[in-house]
């Protein structure tokens, strides 16, 4: 128990440090990147706006460099959300990578059966013929959020279950092992996922990048 403790708290600490990181930079250059193009923009257009101020100097930029202003506008809107969005996304899919070839039955699972258990016990109406799977699922996904179990290991539960066809499983077979189908549905969502890449955090600099180029040469 000790064990997983310190693995949980020494991943989890990585990946933490691994987002932190990517976003820091990443905003860091993204500011860099649309300051200069500001500039650029600015500087390029100085005599069309000698007596501008205010709005009308947004207005003037908008009317002198139409496609270059609004790309600009847009960088220092998007890329920030998408580097933060885009990031979350990595560091989720790295982390699961990771935990899945170490230890994820001895991690994942316990919280699976705990969870299943309950409903078992307290809503067992929910696995009789019938049941309307889709709230059955919606009533998992909920036990899973309020457990009181790692909010990261949860992250990953929630993520594998929401890949779940409980449309095909018969509960009311007594040879089929309800949890053990859900526990196997769950790690193969998992395996699935894309394999970790910072690809996004180069395209969005590079896209970047490009803009200020061509802003310097004045082809936008």
């Amino acid at each position: 128990m000790n064990d997983n403790l310190k693995y949980i708290t020494k991943l989890f600490g990585s990946a933490s440090f691994s987002f932190l990181k990517i976003n820091i930079i990443g905003q860091f250059l993204a500011v860099i990147i649309i300051v200069f193009s500001l500039i650029t923009i600015v500087y390029q257009s100085s005599a069309g706006m000698a007596h501008a101020n205010g709005s009308a100097v947004v207005l003037l930029l908008f009317a002198l460099r139409p496609i270059g202003f609004t790309l600009v506008v847009i960088s220092t809107v998007a890329v920030p959300f998408l580097l933060f969005s885009l990031g979350n996304k990595y560091i989720m899919s790295k982390t699961i990578h990771k935990i899945l070839s170490d230890k994820g039955e001895t991690l994942l699972f316990p919280i699976i059966d705990k969870v299943l258990d309950k409903i078992k016990v307290n809503q067992p109406d929910l696995l009789k013929k019938g049941t309307d799977k889709t709230k059955l699922k919606l009533k998992l996904l909920q036990e899973i959020r309020e457990s009181k179990e790692n909010k990261w290991l949860k992250r990953i539960i929630l993520y594998g279950f929401k890949k779940v066809n409980l449309d095909e499983v018969d509960f009311t077979d007594e040879n089929v092992s309800f949890s053990a189908i859900i526990k196997e549905k769950i790690i193969t969502g998992l395996k699935n996922m894309a394999q970790p890449s910072r690809n996004f955090f180069w395209i969005i600099l590079g896209i970047q990048l490009t803009i200020l180029i061509l802003l310097i040469f004045e082809v936008i």
